[in-house]
């Protein structure tokens, strides 16, 4: 790490811990409970491997933010960034292919040369 890094880290620790933790998380119609480790969209369950829900867990708790593939594996992964990965690529694919709906933009965008941006989903309509 950098001393800038290491600062910006110390930083949002320091955030982190005046906040109350709760093990659930609800943004839009999706839900992530971090002690069952379940998710679910619009009342569906949706299972994700333990790579999966990590990154999905940290996309959530960063909603609106443009992440660097750097960030996520150091992050996600807890290494340094690779230029010839393409790790990260292809863990939001997969989980694009299952929190996505047909017809609807994706939750996750590629900001294009930058990284990805986490767009929580809308609450779902009533029925």
């Amino acid at each position: 790490f950098d001393l800038e890094e290491l600062l910006a880290r110390m930083r949002a620790l320091t955030r982190r811990s005046d906040q109350p933790w709760s093990s659930k998380m609800d943004l839009g119609d999706l839900g992530v409970d971090l002690r069952s480790r379940r998710v679910n969209r619009g009342g569906k369950q949706i299972d994700l491997s333990s790579r999966e829900f990590a990154l999905l867990e940290y996309f959530m708790r960063h909603p609106g933010q443009v992440l660097s593939r750097q960030q996520i594996l150091s992050s996600v992964w807890d290494y340094s960034f690779d230029p010839g990965s393409n790790v990260v690529d292809v863990y939001v694919r997969y989980l694009r292919s299952k929190l996505d709906r047909r017809g609807e933009p994706s939750v996750i965008q590629t900001v294009r040369g930058a990284g990805y941006r986490f767009e929580p989903p809308a609450d779902a309509p009533d029925s």
